[in-house]
């Protein structure tokens, strides 16, 4: 016993995305010698939260090794090497049983009827056989559990298998079977129709939902829309019947016990409990700028001659250890944690990169956001968080709307020309930032593929005047005699469309997206100016360029159960204690959080 509870230690440890909580999709690797199958199918059962239940064979000695497989195929390995099989019944319970074995060579042909009473016998199973059935078969079998030969057998034939209450198995001719159809409830827990109400996300890369037709009760049938009714329906055989009751979300299904057997497999298979990712995105702003004066500035306080160039601040990337203000992180200047955050401290010590951009992991990302924050040119404009079904599109949009009015000329009554104003057909304009994301949790693993699409706008027109707002145009309409002018909204966007894999709990940095922004001033001394060779004493230009660029922080978590979700709500609620423990910390002086302190300590 104590060899294989350290063999399963070794087993947790080595399975590649063996999860805490039971996950139906989990994938093992399993490495034991001559353990007893009981016991090796308790861990399967543990990693895959199934119900499995071992009637014989448990005490068998198995030894397996194998290598990122899902925990099915383990199971299914061990029972065959244990001489056993995996039994699919109803409710979802595996049963692991050792049948008994059947041998049989036919030199002839040998009645069917008489095959199947040999199966029995050596079964010991109730096997009940119709009139119909008839015939002769030849066969070789040898060692093939008792089932399996008794399936193949009729199936040569044509004939079919039913299972009945208490285990008792019918052999008859399938055409007989459409007179002896069931009725039968399956109760759907997760799956259900679209709803009605769809989300109206804004998005040049999502494809429009389709204008559905509205039927007599004001909407569409929810069976036309429901694509599971549709694969259920495949299943039906000749006369079977299928009837949806959409309030009570159950299918009701008339057909043969052979149908109803396929049936059940199929709503147990896709009828579960689908995964949550958990996303945690942070915005960081960060912004250089380049300033160039040169010439004679004759300010309030008279001509200063000045020639500079701007500082340009550093963003990224950062080196720790050189004694520069990246170092305020960490409690010594050889780029070696401890970091003076003590919840970026591990159990060993931390070697932080000169670079830190691309994926990271949670002490790099904290680490790096602490960078930034300290950059007078650096900003965390945004740190929204969300929960989203797998597979489905979530947006986060920061930002505002502008509208903006469009021109029409039109010839009135009297022959003269009349503008008026209405609301563009493009207005109203988004200007700000905007996240697409799609997850796909891959089945097995605790990897997602992630459809990312990050998309920023902003106005980029040049006026500067109460008619035209920052970001907006002036145009002028009309004819000569009737003229007016309009601002319209010039926008610029920078869009990314990326795919990529990351683990759960890892976190990616997007880049890429920036503005760039050049204003010239120019002031002169009327008449001086003019003056060749000299005039440049009159001078004074001022050119200021700006460029902010945008990261994006993205912390996709996985959450298979209520417990994944409770973990990822304490570790947020710690994180935000943390924060407002330090933020009530810097507010506070030295001497009183000594008196703090000093009163604690009494």
């Amino acid at each position: 016993m104590k060899k294989f509870v350290w063999t399963a230690l070794a087993i947790l440890c080595l399975g590649t995305a063996a999860l805490a909580q039971g996950n139906k999709d989990a994938r093992v690797s399993p490495r034991v010698v001559d353990v007893n199958l009981e016991e090796f199918v308790n861990y399967l059962r543990e990693q895959s939260g199934t119900n499995i239940v071992v009637f014989q064979g448990g005490s068998e000695k198995v030894s397996v090794e194998l290598t990122d497989v899902p925990w099915r195929d383990a199971l299914e390995v061990a029972a065959e090497k244990a001489g056993c099989i995996v039994e699919e019944r109803q409710g979802g319970i595996l049963a692991v049983t050792k049948p008994e074995r059947f041998t049989m060579i036919t030199t002839a042909p040998k009645d069917i009827r008489e095959v199947i009473s040999m199966i029995a016998l050596v079964s010991k199973a109730n096997i009940v056989v119709a009139p119909e059935v008839e015939g002769t078969i030849s066969l070789s079998l040898n060692g093939v559990p008792w089932r399996d030969a008794l399936d193949v057998t009729c199936k040569t034939r044509g004939y079919v298998v039913v299972e009945e209450n208490r285990g008792i198995l019918r052999v008859v001719d399938p055409k007989s079977l459409q007179s002896q159809m069931e009725t039968k409830s399956y109760q759907l827990r997760y799956l259900r129709p679209k709803s009605i109400y769809q989300p109206n996300i804004k998005s040049d890369f999502l494809r429009p939902i389709p204008t559905q037709q509205m039927g007599g009760q004001g909407k569409q049938d929810a069976a036309a829309t429901f694509t599971v009714l549709k694969a259920l329906q495949k299943a039906l055989s000749t006369g079977g019947q299928m009837d949806y009751i959409e309030s009570q979300n159950v299918i009701i299904v008339r057909d043969t016990a052979q149908v109803h057997n396929q049936i059940e497999a199929i709503v147990a298979r896709l009828d579960v409990e689908p995964a949550q990712v958990y996303v945690d995105v942070k915005f960081v702003t960060t912004q250089n700028n380049k300033l160039l004066d040169l010439g004679v500035d004759y300010g309030d306080t008279g001509p200063t001659a000045t020639m500079s160039l701007g500082a340009i601040p550093i963003t990224l990337p950062f080196n720790l250890g050189s004694g520069g203000w990246e170092d305020s992180i960490i409690a010594n200047d050889s780029g070696i944690g401890p970091f003076s955050d003590p919840l970026l401290n591990s159990s060993s010590t931390t070697v932080m990169p000169a670079t830190v951009f691309g994926e990271l992991n949670f002490t790099g990302v904290q680490a790096t956001l602490r960078l930034l924050q300290q950059d007078t040119k650096s900003e965390v404009v945004q740190a929204p968080k969300l929960n989203v079904l797998d597979g489905t599109p979530a947006t986060i949009f920061v930002g505002e709307t502008i509208r903006y009015a469009e021109a029409k000329s039109e010839q009135g009554q009297a022959g003269g020309l009349q503008l008026s104003l209405a609301e563009a057909g493009g207005s109203p304009v988004e200007v700000g930032f905007q996240l697409l994301i799609v997850p796909h949790v891959v089945p097995g693993t605790n990897t997602l593929a992630l459809d990312v699409i990050p998309k920023e706008t902003s106005l980029s027109g040049t006026g500067s005047s109460a008619l035209a707002p920052a970001g907006f145009d002036v145009f002028t309409i009309g004819a000569s005699g009737l003229e007016g002018s309009i601002a319209l909204p010039r926008t610029r966007s920078s869009t990314i469309v990326t795919s990529m894999m990351v683990q759960s709990g890892q976190t990616m940095v997007i880049g890429g997206l920036t503005t760039e922004s050049d204003t010239k001033t120019e002031s002169r001394v009327p008449g001086f100016a003019s003056i060749p060779l000299i005039g440049e004493l009159f001078k004074y230009e001022k050119t200021d360029r700006q460029r902010r660029s945008l990261l994006v922080f993205l912390t996709p978590t996985i959450m298979h159960t209520s417990a994944d979700a409770e973990s990822v709500l304490q570790r947020e609620l710690l994180r935000r204690k943390t924060r407002l423990k330090d933020e009530i910390k810097a507010m506070v002086s030295p001497a009183t959080q000594a008196a703090i302190d000093a009163q604690k300590a009494k």
